[in-house]
């Protein structure tokens, strides 16, 4: 754990300085329940109200309302990890990195000044994903930092290996009825594996695919890589006779999986499955399909450049929050403009495999 918490002549204290209401799940939200826990003070602050990001619910936020939403949002969320201390500047979400140093040093200075911090938590250098708020979020977070001599970690997002193809394949597999998504599921996933591969919790490609009628979305027998999920439209599940005929298995529609057997089991597909109208699909990969990938039982493996992933890049301090995983999806729920998701989205191992693990580095 990181050193500066571990103290014994009063209660740690750790300030977390972000550029929009939502960083601070991802960068700390496990820490900072971890230390709420243990009886340490936190405070949130985002220098921005975040009013230039998505409105991912219109039932949510209009455009003029979203940062005031967003504030509100941050606030919510914050408390679902045990923190009742946060706050949000507005500075202009969009524009941190064309403003004076000066402007911006001078509230983090204040904030720790009045705070008085054991660590301050940010950005790293790449801003997470080359985010240009995030990027200036922590040069002014290290430099305050530095100027007070208060330790400041960096939030850390290496490649991890796992990939959420595997991990939902497995979870459906398991299940007694086969699952059946609605609209809101679906959008959900989307933005959580798109959250998740940008922010390197997983390494799934994923894609969205449309399907004329009467093309053969997998071939029976051929490699089993992808998971399906059906957007909109409608597909036959077709099996080989033993005449030569198709046998019709199943019809499956909007929010129903498919090809998850073949992936969790490691096994080459056991149906056809043969778009009726057209059908739109959320499609993922462990990685990027080669544009050569032949079809059917003869083609190989590497129909995907399907290498063995690897987590890529390494942090030095590594904390193990899988306790409060859970809690990280609850806030991350509360930033409903931003991430149209519930608490029940995935089983609990899922969510720990993502969420459970956080990464810092100190700042030099």
């Amino acid at each position: 754990m990181l050193p500066e918490l571990n103290r014994s002549d009063r209660v740690p204290r750790i300030l977390g300085i972000f550029a929009h209401p939502d960083d601070e799940v991802f960068c700390g939200g496990g820490l900072f329940a971890w230390a709420r826990e243990r009886g340490a003070a936190v405070r949130i602050v985002s220098l921005t109200r975040g009013e230039a990001g998505q409105i991912r619910d219109a039932t949510v936020a209009r455009r003029d309302t979203l940062g005031e939403v967003r504030t509100r949002e941050l606030v919510r969320a914050a408390a679902a990890l045990g923190v009742f201390d946060a706050v949000a500047y507005d500075r202009g979400d969009g524009t941190l990195s064309s403003q004076p140093d000066t402007d911006l040093v001078a509230i983090a200075q204040g904030e720790i000044e009045a705070f008085e911090p054991d660590a301050i938590i940010s950005f790293g250098p790449d801003g997470g994903y080359g985010h240009p708020d995030h990027i200036r979020i922590s040069e002014v977070a290290t430099q305050a930092g530095r100027m007070a001599e208060v330790p400041v970690y960096h939030a850390a997002f290496p490649r991890q290996a796992q990939q959420l193809t595997n991990l939902l394949s497995e979870w459906l597999v398991g299940l007694d009825q086969r699952f059946r998504g609605t609209p809101k599921f679906a959008n959900a996933l989307m933005l959580f594996a798109d959250g998740s591969s940008m922010l390197g919790m997983a390494s799934d490609h994923m894609e969205t695919v449309f399907y004329p009628p009467g093309v053969f979305i997998v071939e029976q027998g051929e490699p089993s890589h992808k998971l399906y999920l059906v957007l909109s439209g409608r597909a036959s599940v077709l099996r080989d006779g033993d005449d030569g005929a198709l046998d019709h298995i199943a019809t499956i529609e909007a929010g129903a999986f498919f090809g998850e057997s073949g992936v969790a089991n490691h096994t080459t597909r056991n149906a056809h499955v043969v778009a009726q109208t057209g059908v739109t699909c959320f499609v993922l990969a462990p990685a990027e399909p080669s544009l050569s990938a032949g079809r059917g039982t003869t083609s190989e493996t590497d129909a995907l450049k399907d290498q063995d992933p690897v987590e890529d890049g390494r942090a030095e301090h590594r904390l193990d929050v899988s306790k409060f995983a859970q809690a990280k999806l609850a806030a991350l729920a509360c930033h409903a403009s931003q991430y149209a998701l519930s608490v029940d989205l995935f089983p609990e191992h899922v969510v720990e495999a993502l969420f459970g693990t956080e990464h810092f580095n100190r700042a030099r």
